[in-house]
């Protein structure tokens, strides 16, 4: 299965999968395995059936758990289970619908992680190409999962940063655009 066809899957996603992670280590000190056992009660809770095998879904999870502890939102504490970081928490206030690098790569930690991982060169400007390729194929209507680049590289991560900020921008727009109208009508009304 890529990494692709996990973005369809309800509760597989890496922003699901993180999300479960910080929840599962906010109640207690926990493992994999608690974090699989939450998953497939939601899953079940959810009457989906996961069309990804045990293995992978526990290999995401490993994923998703070190990138968490990279950004120091997880810390390991003994035998394999991790527990949350006050960072940690105040990441999932924040985020209750998903955590994803996005939201990771404002921690320079992270970022490190990254640069020492792929090995690659991972510019802090915000203008640099991917990111503004990202921006510009949100404004095309292309989805998220037209990003070109390989998964987990710098260039896929800068780019998806890209196509997030103008969504989240465009929604803000919507948003204020829908308050400044429903201001009208009230004080029309009056």
């Amino acid at each position: 299965m890529t990494d692709q066809d996990f973005y369809q899957l309800p509760l597989l996603s890496y922003p699901d999968l993180m999300l479960n992670l910080l929840k599962v280590a906010s109640r207690r000190a926990a493992g994999l395995d608690d974090a699989v056992a939450e998953l497939n009660a939601m899953l079940e809770a959810a009457g989906e059936q996961p069309r990804a095998s045990a293995e992978e879904v526990r290999e995401r999870l490993d994923t998703a758990r070190i990138y968490l502890q990279e950004a120091l939102l997880l810390k390991p504490v003994d035998d394999g289970r991790f527990c949350i970081t006050e960072r940690g928490r105040r990441i999932l206030a924040e985020n209750p619908q998903g955590v994803d690098d996005t939201v990771l790569m404002q921690f320079r930690e992270f970022r490190d992680f990254l640069n020492r991982h792929h090995g690659e060169d991972q510019p802090e400007d915000p203008g640099l190409k991917e990111y503004d390729e990202g921006y510009a194929a949100f404004l095309q209507g292309l989805p998220l999962t037209a990003n070109p680049h390989r998964f987990e590289s710098g260039r896929h991560l800068h780019w998806e940063n890209g196509w997030f900020e103008a969504r989240d921008e465009h929604m803000a727009g919507e948003r204020e655009s829908g308050a400044a109208a429903d201001l009208r009508a009230s004080s029309q009304i009056r």
